[in-house]
């Protein structure tokens, strides 16, 4: 047994994409028939063994020792399914070490993976996790995007596999409810607090070893040889750590590596050091132990001991320690390597590390330098300036960028909320708005947390940030379902004084809004304001630009979406060149994705094509599965539209495999699926994608897909069932009267260019 263990990875670290471009039914949301040939309930899949299930858990440690009878239990609990079992005890005895160790034990009973997640419940500095940012994490491992119900997708994710999940440190039982899976694996909970509350969990309590089985696992540290030489030092270290594997683990390794001290030097230091050592916090053995290791530490390791100890994050890379502690990343590479073999940093996984949450007490606690926060700030600021500016640019660092940036998602949020609380509000207001363009991209939970402190800053700093992140929050809460908040806090945004491009831009956010309502005169009348706006500016700078932008695609799909093509085809063209203009490598996907539908609308199918697949590519190199996916379904129109339907086929069957959370696009792209069938002369299957695609569009109340779905359902059911094909006509007529539509078309994602 030993010291508590770190979680592998920050938030959403291992978020790994589905293989792109296998359109297998595996990587599909349940009822999602992908498999050829197959429609809805016909059972359908494909052949072939299942896929095992990835283990996250962290390394096991080869001198785990005891236990015994605790891993007999969950063992037991292993083979009944569907329990959760709770492992709680103080500080440093050992639970997250027992609980992976069982978990790799437990491991091959598990097919479908072995989960894992530090839910922070006890981390200083650092706020327990969100049901939100637990769920984020959990999803990524079974590698699916977290949509906005993340916990009801979780559960319908789970149901029917067989999983071991580790929560480890929790705070209470309402941290961990939301977090049970539905299927039938087992669950292992650690934490500091008994959580008698969580129903039907059983409980086991960890103490300190027995002094046989520290003073064993003491001698496997230092060696046996050793430890046989001098029994009575050993007894008195393992007295003077009273047990705890935290601090015998931390003693063990002062001898590992000082062969020259004799075990009895050890505890007279240790017995020396209990009568002057301050009482830093409840666990005196753990404290001891701490301050002796660390008196052993040269300068220069310190320092990254205590940057490490303050860093708000999971874990830390070395370029960031390196910031903090003022000194070069390779010389804070070799002062965190030093930390890792003297037991004072864990490496999770390759260049990433972290402390026990004692540990990091104590070096919060001896950190005196006050210019760590802000060096930390400093180079984060830089560091996702310089990621985000390369996410759209095309080149090879494109993919990169994201990975760097979906790895440091929890410590930048960490940041953030660290600038916000230690009265840096000027970093916390314009980390946010950096870091929102990657975000802003899964408008939902996250960004919605960080824009509420973005803006708490920036009007404490009153230097001119608060609009522009009131405009962001806006986009947040629209695309999280809460259209009248969005509607408030844009208006008040176009209110706010001294920026006529921000107002400009805010106009040109509420034509967006109006246009997805289903007010078309309302959208219109908003984007001829923000574009006479923009007409009393002598020059524009990138954010004047986005409105234009804006207001062009906003009055361009308005005409799409009554058929008046001839007439959008201005509109979206100068959009297009707007995003040329704005300096992007390649124009917003969504203006692009615009263009083509207009071109495919007026037979222009070269074209159009051209377009899209340059967003294909694109979206494929920088893993955007839902970019790439309605890429693909527009191909496929447009190829089905020139008399290809067998290769349109082919292209919308690999996006439909592709799509997962967002249901607007999942219903679009069954629809346009359904459309190829048709054509192919395959009715049965057309009707069941047509279904499948009125259920989502339902679920999400996206009226334009449902009047699709109605129409199309309402055309292929008229020769065999003339009374169901009325039903769907007439509701469908129906929603195009409320929308004001001449005819049911998918409106296009709506994604403001510049951001």
């Amino acid at each position: 047994a030993t010291g508590e263990r770190p979680a592998p990875e920050p938030v959403a670290r291992r978020r790994t994409p589905s293989t792109v471009g296998v359109p297998a039914d595996e990587d599909a949301p349940t009822g999602a028939p992908l498999v050829r040939g197959a429609v809805p309930g016909s059972g359908g899949r494909a052949s072939g063994a299942r896929r095992r299930g990835r283990n996250y858990l962290p390394r096991d440690l080869p001198d785990f020792i005891g236990r015994e009878d605790e891993l007999a239990r969950l063992t037991a609990a292993a083979a009944e399914g569907g329990v959760v079992c709770t492992i709680d005890g103080m500080a440093g005895v050992g639970k997250t070490a027992f609980a992976v160790h069982a978990g790799h034990v437990l491991a091959e009973r598990f097919p479908d993976g072995v989960l894992f997640v530090d839910l922070q419940g006890h981390s200083p500095g650092k706020a327990p996790l969100t049901a939100n940012e637990a769920l984020e994490v959990l999803l990524g491992q079974l590698e699916v995007e977290a949509p906005g119900d993340a916990q009801a997708h979780w559960r319908a994710r789970t149901a029917g596999l067989r999983l071991l999940l580790v929560l480890d440190n929790a705070v209470d039982e309402t941290q961990v409810t939301p977090l049970l899976p539905a299927g039938a694996g087992l669950v292992i909970v650690t934490s500091r607090a008994r959580l008698s509350a969580l129903a039907g969990a059983r409980p086991m309590s960890l103490t300190v070893l027995p002094e046989n089985r520290a003073t064993e696992f003491f001698a496997r540290l230092v060696g046996n040889d050793r430890a046989a030489a001098e029994p009575d030092a050993v007894t008195r270290v393992v007295r003077l750590c009273a047990g705890l594997p935290l601090a015998l683990r931390l003693s063990g390794a002062q001898l590992a590596h000082r062969t020259a001290w004799p075990i009895a030097h050890l505890s007279g230091q240790l017995s020396k050091e209990r009568e002057r050592l301050p009482k830093l916090f409840a666990d005196r053995e753990v404290a001891l132990a701490f301050r002796m290791s660390h008196e052993q530490l040269a300068p220069a390791d310190r320092t990254v001991f205590y940057a490490l100890g303050r860093h708000p994050g999971v874990d830390a890379d070395a370029e960031v320690i390196a910031a903090m502690a003022d000194m070069p990343t390779a010389r804070a590479d070799d002062c965190l390597q030093r930390l890792v073999d003297a037991h004072l940093a864990e490496e999770a996984v390759v260049g990433r590390y972290r402390q026990h949450d004692l540990l990091r007490q104590y070096a919060r606690g001896l950190s005196e330098d006050p210019r760590m926060t802000e060096r930390m700030l400093d180079h984060y600021l830089a560091a996702v300036a310089a990621a985000t500016a390369r996410l759209d640019d095309g080149s090879a660092d494109a993919g990169a960028a994201r990975a760097w940036l979906t790895a440091e998602k929890g410590n930048l949020l960490a940041a953030t909320r660290c600038a916000a609380a230690e009265g840096h509000s000027d970093y916390a207001w314009r980390l946010a708005i950096s870091f929102w363009r990657f975000l802003g991209r899964d408008l939902a939970g996250d960004p919605i947390e960080l824009l509420e402190q973005g803006v708490s800053a920036a009007r404490e700093a009153a230097d001119g940030g608060e609009a522009m992140l009131n405009t962001l929050l806006a986009l947040a809460h629209w695309s999280a379902g809460r259209v009248s908040l969005a509607h408030d806090l844009l208006t008040a945004s176009a209110r706010m004084e001294g920026n006529t491009e921000f107002h400009a831009h805010s106009l040109a956010l509420l034509g967006l809004m109006r246009l997805r309502g289903g007010d078309h005169a309302g959208a219109e009348e908003y984007a001829e304001r923000a574009y006479a706006e923009l007409g009393k500016l002598p020059g524009l700078s990138p954010l004047g630009l986005d409105a234009r932008i804006i207001t062009h695609w906003t009055r361009g799909v308005n005409r799409v979406l009554r058929a008046e093509n001839h007439a959008a085809l201005p509109y979206l063209r100068a959009a297009h060149a707007g995003c040329e203009e704005l300096g992007q490598a390649s124009p917003n996907d969504h203006v692009v994705t615009a263009l083509a539908r207009c071109l495919i609308a007026l037979g222009d199918h070269e074209e159009a094509l051209g377009h899209l697949r340059r967003v294909r590519e694109l979206r494929q190199r920088i893993h955007d599965k839902e970019g790439e996916a309605e890429a693909l379904t527009l191909m496929g129109t447009a190829l089905r539209a020139s008399g290809h339907a067998g290769d349109a086929l082919e292209l919308q069957r690999v996006a439909a495999a592709l799509l997962d959370g967002d249901t607007r696009l999942q219903a679009y792209a069954r629809v346009e699926l359904g459309r190829t069938l048709i054509a192919l002369g395959r009715t049965a299957e057309a009707i069941g994608q047509y279904e499948f695609a009125l259920t989502v569009a339902d679920e999400g109340h996206h009226l334009h897909e449902q009047a699709q779905a109605h129409g199309e359902l309402a055309r292929t059911l008229a020769p065999a069932d003339p009374e169901d094909a009325r039903r769907h006509e007439r509701t469908a007529a129906d929603i195009c009267v409320r929308l004001d539509l001449h005819r049911p078309m998918s409106l296009p994602h709506l994604r403001p260019a510049g951001w």
